[in-house]
């Protein structure tokens, strides 16, 4: 069984998917640290240029893809293969800190940005292999403050990149179960969807 636990940042998927090795008998895969470009001095995320987070991107996939194919016989990774695409497709759009009353604004990069196009097209990669890599989703929703001080992006960006998220699943048709409650509740959601008989591929 290949599960995807998904959702913004700080939604809690390291916290469950801890829990639920053990309990499920399957690994866990992890992305790494999104930080300090090759051919770049070291710093921070939020200084990045919009090449270089393209370039971490694309790292960051390939460093998942080979953590994910380490465990054939299963996994619980934490995120997905569409993780970064979505970080970088907001921030692109919208910044690291985009104002609380932009309401539902589309998560579009602007006509003019010369990398919309590129991250548009690596989008459409990343989530052909996502279908063909997993089982089943497993949603968590944004249901926590961030705890960072000072926290890393901001509420209104979590809001934006979870919805991406759902949306770009829900479009490809994948199905996605959204996961609620405390930590053992959601342990036990996640139990249960880990049988056989949740597969959806």
């Amino acid at each position: 069984m290949r599960i995807a636990v998904v959702g913004a940042y700080g939604a809690g998927k390291t916290t469950l998917i801890t829990a639920a090795t053990a309990r499920v008998g399957l690994p866990a895969a992890h992305g790494t640290p999104m930080r300090d470009p090759l051919g770049s001095r070291p710093k921070p995320l939020e200084e990045t240029t919009e090449p270089e987070l393209i370039q971490l991107v694309v790292r960051r996939h390939a460093e998942r893809l080979l953590a994910e194919a380490a465990h054939p016989e299963g996994f619980l990774s934490d995120g997905s293969l569409l993780h970064e695409w979505v970080y970088a497709t907001v921030r692109l759009a919208v910044g690291l800190h985009p104002g609380t009353d932009q309401g539902s604004r589309d998560v579009t990069a602007a006509p003019d940005n010369p990398y919309r196009n590129v991250l548009d097209h690596l989008g459409r990669e990343f989530l052909h292999r996502a279908l063909a890599s997993y089982d089943v989703f497993v949603h968590l929703p944004v249901a926590f403050p961030l705890r960072d001080d000072p926290p890393p992006i901001s509420e209104h960006f979590r809001a934006l990149s979870d919805r991406l998220l759902l949306d770009t699943l829900h479009a490809a048709g994948a199905t996605v179960h959204t996961v609620t409650g405390g930590p053992q509740e959601r342990l036990d959601a996640l139990l249960a969807l880990s049988r056989p008989a949740a597969r959806i591929h």
